[in-house]
């Protein structure tokens, strides 16, 4: 009797174990079993054992493929631990940044949400996916498991040339390579060959040296995926009333032109100094008085008119660009004062931040926009 009791608890414990759901997502952030396969979300065994067997055989180098099985025999593995599992191959985008992070979390969403609550995530990934996929899908369901997939390889001297070669040919077809790989030192090189032509030596390696630093800076952050958003976000309000907007495009170009004009002067005529006290004190406060026209004639008249205008966000922008402008004003007033004592350059720079209000500014225009925000906030939730 007390045998049987005990295999009944045993059973039921194996039944509670196995009661859970899982879900295996094996990432491919860079999108290329879509591009070969024509899908970007392949969801069950059969379908993704049949698509890890068409993967291999037309691209038998890339370790996609040995993701997916790496995939498949952990779904066979949880079978074991769980009453239901579920696999599947969630692509990303070929630009990657921003967009392909976004299509990850939401392809991977719509599955969880179908496979209903309390589902827990299983990641396999090449050795360089499973971390990042690892933070983007935190919001969407509890993430149970890790897995990476390294291929072994020995390669030979032959082997690494065919290698070297083929990411080359990559670097240079793939267009979300060739733009850092080709783009920007054939930008580099096409600036530093113009200036030297045109005689000024030392100046063509400062500009080069500013674009290479530019570059890093905007790949380095993934902010170039934030300026293309941006700018077609631009271009479609451009498109909806082009009549008004370009009125605001105009005014923003103008401020822009004259600010870099005044600067330009400033360094042709008195020195490399001078024009970074113009860029202070007239360049960029011009730049954001621009861009505050535009949004004052393009997003708040032209929303307006059309009865959709987002007046606390609008606000809270022009709030902090405002107060930006004054305090990038202030810094250059303050280092213009400050350089006629003859001191150090970088005592000048100190001395004019600790006697401008710079900070000030920068504090009072964030809490200006963070106060706006939030009563907008509070006052949406009171509806």
């Amino acid at each position: 009797m007390a045998s049987a009791v005990s295999g009944q608890r045993q059973v039921g414990s194996e039944l509670e174990e196995k009661a859970g759901r899982a879900l295996v997502i094996v990432v491919d952030l860079d999108d290329d079993v879509g591009e070969t396969l024509g899908e970007s979300v392949i969801v069950g065994y059969d379908r993704v054992l049949e698509a890890a067997v068409r993967f291999a055989i037309e691209r038998p180098d890339d370790a996609d493929a040995n993701t997916m099985f790496a995939g498949l025999r952990l779904y066979r593995k949880l079978k074991g631990e769980y009453g239901y599992v579920e696999i599947a191959v969630v692509g990303g985008s070929r630009r990657l940044g921003v967009e392909a992070q976004r299509n990850l979390r939401e392809r991977v969403a719509s599955i969880v949400s179908e496979l209903g609550p309390d589902v827990d995530i299983y990641i396999v990934g090449d050795g360089g996916e499973e971390a990042l996929a690892s933070h983007i899908l935190r919001g969407v369901g509890r993430v149970a498991g890790i897995e990476s997939v390294i291929v072994s390889q020995h390669l030979g001297i032959e082997s690494n040339y065919m290698l070297i070669a083929k990411y080359l040919r990559k670097a240079v077809t793939d267009p979300h390579y060739s733009t850092l790989v080709l783009g920007v030192p054939g930008l580099v090189i096409s600036v530093a060959a113009l200036l030297m032509l045109a005689g000024f030596f030392s100046l063509a390696l400062k500009i080069s040296l500013l674009i290479v630093g530019l570059a890093m800076v905007v790949y380095g952050f993934k902010l170039d995926d934030t300026v293309r958003t941006s700018l077609q976000g631009f271009v479609e309000e451009l498109r909806e009333a082009p009549h008004i907007r370009l009125g605001g495009l105009a005014v923003m170009i103008l401020l822009l032109l004259l600010g870099v004009s005044l600067t330009y002067i400033s360094y042709v005529s008195e020195g490399t100094t001078s024009a970074i006290v113009s860029l202070l004190t007239y360049t960029i406060p011009l730049s954001m008085a621009g861009v505050m026209m535009y949004i004052i004639i393009s997003r708040i008249i032209v929303g307006a008119t059309e009865g959709r205008v987002d007046l606390s966000k609008n606000i809270a922008m022009l709030s902090m660009l405002g107060f930006t402008a004054l305090a990038f004003y202030d810094l250059g007033a303050s280092l213009r004062l400050v350089l006629e004592s003859g001191q150090p350059v970088i005592a000048n720079v100190i001395d004019a931040v600790a006697s401008s209000r710079f900070i000030q500014y920068i504090i009072v225009g964030t809490g200006l926009a963070s106060l706006t925000e939030l009563i907008s906030r509070a006052l949406r939730e009171a509806r």
